[in-house]
């Protein structure tokens, strides 16, 4: 016999960590994927804690000397329509344009989006490239990670039992820092990510920074771009010298959406598409 699910809606962050401390206790947040696998029995939770009443985790602002601070429950939507993100983080609100339809767009949160730990999790990339750190608290108190950290493996996260994500700083990128977002579907505007690449380049940071997702268990931030763009005397050399470093960092695998070898092949033609697109958007490859 199948135990009943229990669900409250508290209205306190302090709350909701309280309720998190019961055995077999699950957050709820949009519910996108965590009612789909309800559905499939693939969770059976004691207890759902429905965190959407919390105005705590509601927050999104942009100012001068903070950057971007986007609370948990912020959904894609929200993001796609503040002209002012569009703007300063254009990667970011693509990637939130990319997440399912727009009536999921009104549910999925961002905290849920990098919680499920999905490998090709739209808003991974472009939060990756911008040096984003997570605000995970529990009722021992608050700490920060960086995004990176919150990925153990492929749909596994590392917070503990009891800790929420309860917002997302987001650093100004620079004012000559350029952004860019793709994603390979198989069915136009609404299909989970084949493959999904960010890219941030920084002229006069000397900054290069590339992610891909879908490769791997985890988003791939590849390793020393800042270096390789900095050394790389023209676009045609520091195309190359990338490709080369993608081939050997991501690890693609074969299922039902795609091959490994069809995924390595999107990554090459996104990676160059990438280039060209931030080389248009800084105006060429100058150095500082």
């Amino acid at each position: 016999m199948i135990a009943p699910l229990a669900y409250t809606k508290p209205r306190s962050l302090a709350e909701a960590l309280e309720l998190l401390q019961i055995a077999h206790s699950l957050p709820l947040a949009g519910g996108t994927d965590l009612l789909v696998e309800l559905k499939k029995s693939n969770k059976r939770p004691a207890l759902l804690v429905d965190l959407k009443g919390i105005p705590d985790l509601d927050e999104l602002a942009l100012t001068a000397d903070r950057g971007l601070r986007i609370g948990a429950n912020v959904t894609m939507n929200r993001l796609i329509e503040s002209g002012e993100l569009v703007s300063a983080f254009p990667a970011l609100t693509d990637a939130a344009m990319t997440v399912g339809t727009d009536q999921i767009r009104n549910r999925a949160t961002v905290g849920g989006n990098l919680c499920h730990a999905s490998p090709s999790a739209d808003l991974a990339p472009p939060l990756f490239v911008l040096d984003t750190q997570l605000v995970v608290a529990s009722l021992q108190g608050e700490r920060r990670i960086p995004i990176s950290a919150l990925w153990q493996g492929a749909k596994q996260n590392t917070l503990q039992p009891g800790e929420l994500i309860v917002q997302i700083e987001v650093p100004w990128p620079g004012a000559a820092a350029k952004m860019a977002f793709l994603k390979k579907m198989r069915t136009a505007g609404h299909d989970l990510a084949l493959v999904n690449m960010a890219g941030l380049l920084d002229p006069v940071q000397g900054r290069c920074r590339i992610c891909i997702g879908g490769c791997a268990c985890t988003p791939v931030l590849l390793p020393g771009t800042d270096t390789l763009y900095q050394e790389s005397r023209d676009p045609d050399q520091l195309t190359a010298r990338l490709l080369a470093l993608a081939e050997a960092t991501i690890v693609p695998i074969d299922d039902v959406r795609a091959s490994a070898r069809y995924r390595r092949e999107i990554v090459a033609v996104f990676l160059q598409r990438l280039l060209k697109l931030l080389a248009v958007e800084t105006k060429g490859w100058g150095r500082c």
